[in-house]
């Protein structure tokens, strides 16, 4: 994962019709990967290749990798599974039904862009005995994530409400209020980089969006979620929200249930382009 190519605007167009003459390739290729947060004008990320590009602006590029959709187990019995899931899978009834069959039921969701271990059920009543451990906060969960800027805190508490604020994309963005739902995530610093920071977030409750908003309200916000923030410090290329959900853990029917998801490709590329302080033997 590279930092790409860097150009500089000649004359006033389309972002579309530049990186066509830049780069080559189909207008529909490049809107795609333009999709994938593979563009910045100016230092900010842009994913529309119908807006105009100024004169002596500055576009940087990079080439997105897709990657396939698999789902490697990571653990199972007669009661549920837990797969590790990948990045653009959409965690709703009809994506579980067409990808595990009619008999495998949501438990929880991630959000459609975050990859990691996930829950599912085998039956309805497991389904729902597990959703109860989950409001129960009796099912801990632990995400890695790489975030903008250096955290000057080790470690730290984030307690807020969290509410709808407004729409952006057709996506809803939440934020901390004085009303709404109870949300709390536990956070400690695992290494910092040259303007990254490598966080463990430890969420005690689950709610949407948790984790990207606190981050994003302590001024850190995940690289790259164009949702919280608009431009970042690091240089990193990202083609999603560097957020994964790293392992579960909880008790079920008297047996102790722990899976751990490795890390994808996109996100070891990740930490593989930062100039680390500390070494990553924790990871």
């Amino acid at each position: 994962m590279n930092k790409g190519e860097r150009f500089q605007v000649e004359k006033r167009q389309k972002l579309v019709s530049f990186l066509q003459e830049k780069i080559g390739g189909s207008g529909k290729k490049i809107r795609r990967s333009l999709e994938n947060n593979s563009c910045k004008i100016n230092g900010k990320i842009e994913r529309f290749g119908s807006v105009w590009v100024e004169k002596n602006s500055i576009v940087e590029y990079r080439e997105p990798h897709f990657q396939p959709m698999n789902f490697s187990s990571l653990f199972e019995n007669d009661d549920l599974k837990i797969v590790a899931k990948p990045s653009g899978w959409v965690c709703d009834d009809g994506s579980c039904q067409r990808t595990f069959g009619n008999n495998v039921f949501l438990v929880h969701r991630l959000d459609k862009d975050t990859t990691g271990a996930f829950i599912l059920a085998k039956s309805k009543r497991v389904r729902d005995e597990l959703m109860e451990l989950f409001f129960q906060k009796k099912i801990e969960k632990q995400y890695l994530a790489i975030v903008d800027g250096l955290m000057q805190q080790n470690s730290g508490i984030q307690d807020t409400f969290l509410a709808k604020k407004r729409s952006f994309e057709g996506q809803t963005i939440y934020g901390s209020s004085s009303h709404g739902s109870r949300a709390i995530t536990r956070f400690e610093v695992m290494a910092r980089g040259s303007s990254e920071t490598l966080v463990r977030c430890y969420p005690i409750t689950g709610r949407t969006h948790q984790i990207r908003v606190h981050m994003a309200e302590l001024g850190h916000p995940l690289l790259i979620d164009r949702q919280y923030s608009e431009r970042f410090h690091s240089s990193l290329f990202a083609e999603r929200p560097l957020l994964h959900a790293e392992r579960v853990c909880f008790s079920y029917r008297g047996a102790l249930i722990e899976a751990k998801a490795p890390l994808p490709m996109d996100f070891k590329k990740s930490l593989e382009c930062i100039r680390w302080s500390s070494s990553l033997a924790e990871i």
